[in-house]
C-alpha cells in the first residue's frame, strides 16, 4: 500500500467511525488495534502512524516488554550474537511514533461490535483490526509435555528467549568430544531452514571451541527440506567430519 492510499483509507475510517457510533479509545480520529507486536504487528503499527502523519490512532496489544528476534536466535546459540543483540524494547514505538502500547493478552474479539476484549478485563474499540499474534507451541497435544517442568527439561529453543540462553550454556558446558543430537520434525513446520541453520551454528561453535565434538541430525523427513545444496556444501566444506545427517 502506498502512502496516498493509506491516507485515503484513514479518511474513510474516520467516516466509518462517525457513522457507526463506535466507542473511542481516547481522542479523535480513526482507530486501529493491532494484536501482537512481532515483525508484522510492530511494523504495521509503526507505518500506519507514520504514513497517516499521526492521524490514525494505533493501539498495540502485546504481553511482552521487548521484541526478541526468533529468526536470528540461532546466532546466539552459535556464539556470534548475544540476547541483547537480538532484543529490542518497544519504547521507540511509543516515543517516536505515538503508538499506544497495552501490555496484555486478548481474550476474545467481537467483530460485530468491533471490540477487542482483553484478558485483564478491559475492552478496546476499533475501526480496523490487525490480528498478528504469531505462533506458539500446542503443549496439550504432546503427551507428557503440558507441564512447565517437562518443557524446561527438553530445550527446543525454537521460541527465542530463556531457552536460547539455556541451550547456549549447555553447549558451553559440553566436554570436547561430546555429541549434540537434534531432531527435526516431519514437515510442515515453522521456518523449514531453521533446524539446518542451527546445525551449522552449533558446528561453527564446535569448530572454534570444541573441535572433537560432533553434531548428529535426526530428521523425520526423507531428505533435507530446504536449501539442501547449500547446507550439504557447508557441512562438507566448513565442518568436515563434524556433522552427521
Amino acid at each position: 500500500m502506498q502512502r496516498r492510499q493509506l491516507l485515503q483509507a484513514g479518511s474513510a475510517l474516520g467516516a466509518i467511525g462517525l457513522m457507526s457510533g463506535c466507542a473511542t479509545i481516547g481522542g479523535k480520529g480513526p482507530k486501529v488495534v493491532v494484536i501482537g507486536a512481532g515483525y508484522a504487528g510492530a511494523t504495521a503499527a509503526k507505518y500506519i502512524r507514520m504514513w497517516s502523519e499521526g492521524g490514525i490512532q494505533v493501539t498495540l496489544v502485546e504481553p511482552n516488554d521487548s521484541f526478541i528476534s526468533c529468526p536470528i536466535s540461532n546466532l546466539v546459540i552459535g556464539g556470534s550474537k548475544t540476547m541483547a543483540d537480538i532484543t529490542t524494547p518497544y519504547d521507540n514505538l511509543v516515543k517516536r511514533h505515538g503508538v499506544q502500547m497495552v501490555k496484555d493478552r486478548v481474550a476474545s474479539i467481537d467483530a460485530t461490535k468491533r471490540v477487542v476484549k482483553l484478558a485483564g478485563g478491559s475492552e478496546l474499540p476499533y475501526d480496523r483490526l490487525i490480528v498478528s499474534p504469531g505462533v506458539d507451541f500446542m503443549w496439550e497435544s504432546l503427551p507428557g509435555m503440558n507441564k512447565p517442568s517437562a518443557q524446561d527439561k527438553v530445550l527446543h529453543a525454537w521460541k527465542a528467549g530463556a531457552q536460547t540462553v539455556a541451550l547456549r550454556k549447555q553447549l558451553e558446558a559440553m566436554p570436547d568430544g561430546g555429541v549434540f543430537a537434534m531432531s527435526i520434525p516431519l514437515a510442515p513446520y515453522r521456518c523449514p531452514p531453521g533446524p539446518y541453520e542451527r546445525a551449522c551454528q552449533v558446528a561453527h561453535y564446535f569448530s572454534k571451541a570444541k573441535p572433537k565434538s560432533k553434531v548428529l541430525i535426526l530428521d523425520a523427513n526423507p531428505d533435507i527440506t530446504a536449501k539442501k545444496g547449500l547446507f550439504t556444501a557447508a557441512w562438507k566444506e566448513l565442518y568436515p567430519g563434524m556433522v552427521e545427517y
